[in-house]
């Protein structure tokens, strides 16, 4: 009896024991499994919204700065364009007073030289005398007295729900005849802002007194949403929908408003794939969070029943996968519950670590994707661009070589661009036809190609190569397509382990193929962008960024810097008597003559303005400066235009200005240089003039 009685009190206890056991082998699973995936889960969503902050705020520090940059460019031209004609056109003129014939067709000639709005004279700040162009008139009176009281001023004005700039120079050197002021105006126009909308993707408005008075956005009908009200008009930043898709907007005082109210820029940008990312991260995190507590419940239950080294063992492979380490192994022979477990931890194991190869795959093509998206916004060069994303698309597949061939604009045949990997340098020039071997056949199609079996495929065409076509084992073949049509293919040869190429590899290769023609392409219309249609110089805003990064360099290191300003004289007389398209013509070969003149690379080329070209010479002192100018005035000077009433010669007057010895900033530079230049045009033309030496001739 005292046996069984004993025998009873020790089930009771066994019983009395499991719960307690189930629930410290419960919480156990929960510690381990759960808890370092909540905190991974909220580390992870913490980076990934620092990640999408500093996104949204690079790009909108880089779209905000591109507007801004622009309008402050703007504002900074048309001051330097008043203080030139001011001192140098209307100074001529007003020694014999201000004959309405003359003054009208120096405005008219500003008005379409410098593509301007209106030109005015005003005297003694207030009284317009003269005017060309077009103004809004019950504004008037406001502005000039505003922008006509200092010497020389340029300020930004919204006048009837629309941008204008207003800049004022006093004709200074006038003594005895009066306080006059030339008057100029610039109206941004509508579009102002879509290329900086092309290069960023981001939506940029202006905006004045609560509404739109200039901006990117169109409504349904497709037409510019001017002069609206502004909704929520009271935040300063936030999220709005734009046609279907969320944005996120900034608002930000631009410059002080000179009427009223202050201007602001709103630029709304595109919600960053961080935030999206950041989502489905939460929403995995949660599902794994669910299946661990259904796993804890599940797998304690079992375990609270088989106390012992399976115990001990699993324990120690969930440590050490807790660790991070995928390369365990879990084995069992069990046929029970317990060895049920091992085989679940097993293909868990398994799968966690397919998943985080997967993942680590997706992320490298996401990240190689990602940097040659940013490649054109560090590389300006087309073949460094291309190099770039050539080395990158070997490097992903890990092969021995690749090339990419692009269409000739002409003859319409591929053509080797560019060559990288392998143990040989020298590859065939010849042109390849559409619809002619490997390469020829995708571009002509569309399509990409995998060809394993290398030069003994069938398709596959020599074309003359100077390379052993038997080192080609295997090619992967894609096309560069942007919107309907191809630009050209990348050709990847020969992985380095031997293997064959596969479906997958040629999706990854389209991918990174898509992805390389839209920034090739974003790069040719960079180029576009910075370079004048007909001349093919820098335009001149360009000119005015790089003057000023050449001057900041040399101000820090301590270097030289020249600049040569270039007038081709009597151009008018070509566009007057000759016609317009031999005035064409002339700043064609002139514009040739200067960039076979200077240094490839090195110096920069611009057109400032109308038949106006400047040089920047980096590096560079003042007397081989005046070398340079008098190479490229020998060489204009030898060109000649033939023409139905005779050859045309064609002269430049020159100036020739330094930094530090004939000024201290952009704008006293650029002011010697063109004082240089002028007094080359009064010393009879066709000459060179050192600002240095102006006052010892």
């Amino acid at each position: 009896m005292e046996k069984l009685n004993h025998d009873e009190q020790f089930i009771s206890e066994k019983v009395g024991f499991l719960p307690s056991l189930r629930f410290k082998i419960l919480l156990l699973f929960i510690v381990i499994l759960v808890i370092p995936l909540v905190l991974l889960m909220q580390v992870s969503i913490k980076r990934t919204e620092e990640a999408a902050q500093n996104d949204f705020t690079r790009r909108l520090t880089y779209s905000g700065g591109l507007l801004r940059s622009s309008m402050e460019d703007k504002i900074e031209w048309l001051r330097i364009r008043a203080k030139t004609v001011a001192d140098f056109d209307f100074y001529s003129q007003a020694k014999t007073g201000f004959s309405a014939s003359m003054t009208t067709q120096l405005m008219q000639s500003e008005l379409i030289r410098s593509g301007l709005d209106f030109v005015g004279l005003i005297q003694n700040g207030v009284t317009l005398l003269q005017g060309e162009g077009t103004l809004p008139t019950a504004q008037t009176p406001k502005i000039i007295p505003s922008i006509c009281h200092l010497p020389l001023a340029a300020n930004l004005y919204v006048l009837d729900q629309e941008p204008w700039i207003f800049a004022a120079a006093e004709i200074t050197k006038l003594r005895g005849i009066g306080k006059y002021h030339i008057l100029l105006a610039y109206r941004f126009p509508r579009d102002f802002a879509d290329s900086f909308k092309r290069l960023t993707e981001a939506e940029f408005t202006v905006i004045y007194s609560g509404k739109r008075v200039l901006t990117t956005l169109m409504d349904q009908m497709n037409h510019r949403m001017i002069d609206t009200p502004l909704p929520q008009s009271e935040l300063r930043n936030g999220t709005l929908e734009i046609n279907g898709k969320k944005f996120n907007f900034v608002r930000e005082e631009a410059i002080p408003g000179k009427i009223s109210e202050p201007i602001f820029i709103e630029i709304a940008l595109p919600i960053s794939e961080f935030q999206e990312l950041g989502a489905k991260i939460a929403g995995d995190f949660t599902l794994f969070g669910i299946f661990g507590i259904f796993l804890a419940i599940i797998t304690g239950t079992i375990l609270a029943w088989h106390i012992g080294l399976p115990l001990n063992e699993l324990a120690q492979s969930t440590t050490q996968l807790a660790s991070g380490d995928f390369s365990l192994t879990v084995k069992t022979n069990r046929r029970d519950e317990i060895g049920q477990l091992f085989r679940n931890f097993g293909a868990m194991v398994s799968g966690l670590k397919l998943e985080k190869e997967l993942k680590e795959n997706k992320m490298r093509e996401l990240s190689t994707l990602f940097e040659i998206s940013n490649a054109v916004n560090f590389l300006s060069d087309s073949v460094e661009l291309l190099k770039f994303v050539l080395t990158r698309a070997i490097d992903i597949f890990s092969a021995e070589r690749g090339s990419i061939m692009l269409l000739d604009d002409v003859t319409d045949e591929l053509v080797i661009k560019v060559v990288f990997g392998g143990r040989y340098r020298v590859s065939s020039s010849t042109p390849i036809k559409l619809g002619h071997g490997i390469c020829g056949l995708v571009a002509k199609e569309g399509k990409g190609r995998i060809c394993n079996a290398g030069f003994r495929d069938t398709e596959f065409k020599n074309f003359g190569s100077l390379i052993p076509v038997e080192d080609i084992k295997t090619l992967l073949v894609s096309p560069l397509k942007f919107k309907d049509g191809t630009i050209g293919v990348i050709n990847i040869v020969n992985k380095r382990d031997g293997e064959e190429f596969t479906e997958g590899d040629l999706a990854l290769l389209n991918l990174i193929a898509s992805q390389a023609a839209i920034t090739i392409e974003n790069n040719k219309l960079y180029e576009l962008s910075i370079t004048d249609g007909l001349t093919r110089l820098f335009v001149q805003r360009y000119f005015l960024a790089r003057l000023a990064e050449e001057l900041l360099r040399a101000r820090r290191y301590g270097l030289k810097l020249s600049l040569i300003m270039i007038d081709i004289d009597n151009f008018k007389q070509f566009n007057d008597v000759y016609g317009h398209q031999t005035g064409d013509l002339v700043l064609q070969r002139v514009a040739m003559a200067i960039r076979d003149t200077v240094r490839i690379g090195i110096d920069i080329p611009c057109r400032y303005g109308g038949e106006e070209m400047v040089v920047i010479l980096p590096e560079t002192r003042s007397e081989e400066a005046h070398k340079t100018a008098e190479r490229l005035r020998e060489t204009i000077a030898s060109l000649s235009i033939s023409h139905p009433m005779g050859n045309l010669k064609i002269t430049c007057s020159l100036g020739v200005a330094s930094y530090p010895m004939d000024a201290i900033d952009k704008d006293t530079l650029l002011l010697s240089a063109d004082k240089a230049m002028y007094f080359s045009k009064r010393a009879g033309k066709n000459c060179t003039t050192i600002a240095s030496e102006m006052d010892k001739i």
